[in-house]
């Protein structure tokens, strides 16, 4: 089959772009024809038989160019001849569509925020994307996504199918990094004696840092925090710990593309989020042997268990978060929680989801040649 990957960028971190790349190398190591179809991209492909597709017009500002992607998309596509498009963000032309990073309208509404002109345009492409007509299926990576295109989209139930996002468990192995761990864990400056969580990724306010500084500063043992990330407004972060009086107990480490590494040697994993379509993250985590606490804004709530994970509302009380921090707190020394946490993640190997997605693009195939 000739396929089509659609993105607005092809890059080597976020989540979206985490699943673009390994489903395009996954595809392309199966004998498929395959391109992705861009407006930017790292320097290489995911595999070498995969081309780029660069479609970078003219545009002025960040919602004329999603507008103008979208469209220039929509031309490429009439103009060549692919047997399957793949959408996974930014346009309204394509066969299948893979929901993985929410609706933006339903995150609006969840974090409370008013619609700037980028949501508006990025809601009107998915409108479009999920006029009836316009697509075969819709994928999503969790039930809480499918609620959401139910909701926003009336996307009726026959077309939607539900696959949870995957795990590379020899890349987030904790026996495969020991030695690369161990000397990071030597090195941080940290006392390890003490419990330590990790709270990891980008957007520190919807992925809720603050409510984790804030719990921190409620717990009643002495622990430490690693704050593994970026955020345009980190000072503020880093004041907010002072004005707890838990600054020294917090290490903000900035941008690191290790994370099996702090996965590996924190006690507990903390995503106290806001909204969060899946969570690549919380199976990582678990991938590495690490329990895990987020909330149930959280899609990966849905393949996680009570035995490896605690699951806090969606309101994020810190007093509750504070809580589960304490409860975690020795479990990884003390109890066998590791094992069950790497047996969860591995029923979310990377090679079985990705051919589950494989054979959604193949029955797909077999739909549209019937017509």
């Amino acid at each position: 089959m000739k396929i089509a990957l659609v993105h607005l960028r092809h890059a080597y971190s976020g989540g979206v772009e985490l699943y673009l790349n390994k489903m395009a190398a996954y595809l392309a190591k199966n004998g498929e024809d395959v391109s992705i179809i861009c407006r930017s991209h790292a320097d290489k492909p995911p595999h070498p038989s995969v081309k780029f597709v660069k479609l970078r017009g003219f545009s002025l500002g960040k919602s004329h160019r999603l507008w103008q992607f979208a469209r220039a998309v929509e031309k490429h596509v009439k103009d060549e001849d692919y047997d399957i498009v793949y959408g996974l963000a930014h346009a309204w032309t394509h066969d299948v569509l893979r929901i993985g990073a929410g609706t933006s309208y339903y995150m609006s509404q969840s974090l409370n925020q008013r619609m700037r002109l980028k949501d508006w345009v990025t809601y009107f492409i998915e409108r479009k994307a999920m006029k009836p007509g316009n697509y075969y299926r819709v994928i999503c990576n969790s039930y809480k996504s499918s609620r959401e295109v139910q909701y926003c989209h009336n996307v009726p139930d026959d077309k939607i199918s539900v696959i949870h996002n995957f795990v590379d468990t020899y890349h987030f192995d904790a026996r495969r990094v020991k030695n690369q761990s161990d000397y990071l864990k030597n090195n941080l400056g940290v006392n390890f004696e003490n419990p330590v969580f990790l709270f990891l990724g980008t957007g520190y306010e919807r992925k809720g840092l603050r409510k984790a500084l804030v719990a921190l500063s409620m717990m009643t043992i002495d622990a430490h925090l690693l704050i593994v990330g970026r955020d345009s407004n980190e000072i503020r972060y880093i004041e907010l710990a002072k004005k707890l009086g838990v600054d020294s107990k917090c290490t903000f480490i900035g941008e690191d593309m290790r994370p099996e590494l702090y996965f590996s040697i924190a006690d507990c994993y903390v995503l106290p989020t806001l909204y969060e379509p899946f969570g690549f993250t919380v199976i990582e985590s678990l991938s590495c042997g690490t329990p895990a606490i987020t909330t149930d804004n959280c899609g990966a709530k849905e393949v996680i268990t009570p035995e490896v994970s605690s699951v806090i509302s969606h309101d994020v009380k810190e007093e509750d978060l504070s809580r589960e921090m304490e409860f975690w707190a020795y479990k990884k020394r003390n109890t066998s929680v590791s094992k069950k946490c790497r047996e969860v993640a591995c029923k979310l190997d990377v090679s079985v989801v990705l051919e589950n997605n494989y054979q959604e693009l193949k029955a797909v195939y077999r739909l549209k040649n019937r017509f």
